[in-house]
Parts: structure tokens; C-alpha cells; sequence
């Protein structure tokens, strides 16, 4: 399968800590695909916060952020600093006019500018940042797409429902939120179909959320999905939900 969007472009970093957040080096991490089976080993940039990673330069991170990417243009909401990858990313886009970035940690902010040269990137001057929690921020313009990322796993089990809440603030014409995929791959299960996503389920189940979702028109990305139900990262989710069920029961 040919993967349907471009690489994301990784900006340079330097590692550094500020209160509970530390931006470090792992060399030689082994690394897996998310929507592309492949594994190998490669150096990886990790944001932690108080010792626990939050998110990182992993092959499966940044695939994952791919279609968001894809779907940027106009007027974009990031939802979550982060590293800034998507970010990063996002500025470079011709088709997208003006970046909102909204963080709810100014400690966030002020490390990005010290683990990266965030000043200088390409764009630059088509962002601007509000502190401001998620589920309080009220956009002053019409907002072409919406990306949300404000969890440190993939497949959180709120993230729909928080997705869905801020949409009702945001009313961006698009919107998408990171690992969404998986989310999906839950809801072909409780209905009966297994994990054989195609683009007629996935426009089914994007009807039921009541969001305008990405990529329906895409079939390339139902094969994609495909491939996160045989990835190492839906597994692990699935046997973390798993776990945490049985320990409530």
C-alpha cells in the first residue's frame, strides 16, 4: 500500500526541562508504524512531563498526525502545543491562511521556544497562540478545520466525546482529533463488522458523531485504517482498556 499523504517534516530540537515538562534524546529507540507496517530502530526526540512520555518523534506518532495534515487549510485550530510537529507542519502549507494554536499551559509554550527555534520557522508569522483551556476557547473568526490532541494516549476513551464538546464551541468546518481511527475501529467492532473498515462505514459512523470528519472521500485512508487494526498501537490500547475495565469490575 502506498502511503496517501506526504512525510511530515520533524523540526530540530534541543533538549531541555521546564517544571514538570523535559524534552530528551532516546537513541536507537525501536520503532513501529501506524499506518504503514514497518518496524526498525531510530533516534526519538521524547516530550515528558513529570518522568511519564506525553508524546514523541516516534514513526507512529508522527504517521498518525499525517492525515490531520493533509486535511489543514484556511483558518486551522491546533488544540495541544506538544512538540509542535503538526504544528511545524501545518505553518508550512500554503493553502492554510492562519494558525490558531490554543494551550492551556503556558509552561508549554515556553518550552517550545527554548527546545525548538520556533521564531524562525516557516509561517511564523501566520500564528497566533491563546492560553486558554480547550473547552473555554471561543474562536472570533470562522475556523476552517479543527484538530484536536490533548491526551498522552492513544485511543483515550474521552476523545470523542471531548472532540464533540469542543466542536460545539468551535463550529470548524472539518475536524479531526489524534488516534481518531481507533475510535472507529471500536465502533465497527460493537456494531457487528469486525475490523474491515471501508469508506461507506467510515461515513456512517462520522454521521453518528455529528462531526464533519476528515478524509471522507478518501478510500485510500479506509485501507489505512486497515492497517492500524493489525498495529502494534491498537493492541496496546486495546489491552490498556481492557485492563483498566476488569480493575473497575
Amino acid at each position: 500500500m502506498m502511503f496517501p499523504w506526504p512525510d511530515l517534516n520533524i523540526p530540530s530540537y534541543y533538549p531541555a526541562t521546564l517544571g514538570p515538562w523535559t524534552l530528551r534524546k532516546c537513541e536507537q529507540l525501536s520503532q513501529l508504524g501506524y499506518f504503514q507496517d514497518r518496524q526498525g530502530a531510530g533516534d526519538v526526540y521524547a516530550l515528558l512531563r513529570d518522568g511519564e512520555s506525553w508524546m514523541s518523534t516516534a514513526w507512529d506518532e508522527i504517521e498518525s498526525q499525517a492525515p490531520h495534515l493533509a486535511a489543514a487549510k484556511g483558518h486551522v485550530v491546533v488544540m495541544g502545543a506538544g512538540m509542535g510537529v503538526i504544528l511545524y507542519n501545518i505553518l508550512l502549507k500554503n493553502q492554510v491562511t492562519q494558525v490558531t494554536l490554543v494551550e492551556r499551559d503556558p509552561l508549554v509554550i515556553d518550552l517550545l521556544r527554548q527546545i525548538t527555534n520556533l521564531n524562525e520557522w516557516v509561517g511564523i508569522d501566520k500564528l497566533h497562540i491563546d492560553i486558554v483551556d480547550a473547552f473555554d476557547y471561543r474562536p472570533v473568526q470562522p475556523v476552517d478545520f479543527l484538530y484536536v490532541d490533548i491526551w498522552a494516549n492513544p485511543g483515550d476513551p474521552d476523545a470523542l466525546l471531548h472532540t464533540q464538546q469542543i466542536q460545539e464551541q468551535v463550529h470548524a468546518a472539518t475536524v479531526g482529533w489524534w488516534t481518531q481511527e481507533i475510535e472507529f475501529l471500536f465502533w465497527l467492532e460493537r456494531n457487528g463488522y469486525g475490523a474491515v473498515p471501508t469508506l461507506t462505514l467510515y461515513r456512517e459512523w462520522a454521521r453518528e458523531t455529528g462531526l464533519p470528519l476528515i478524509e471522507q472521500d478518501n478510500p485510500a485512508y479506509a485501507d489505512c485504517i486497515a492497517q492500524v487494526a493489525r498495529s502494534y498501537c491498537y493492541r496496546t490500547v486495546r489491552e490498556r482498556l481492557s485492563h483498566a475495565a476488569n480493575t473497575v469490575l
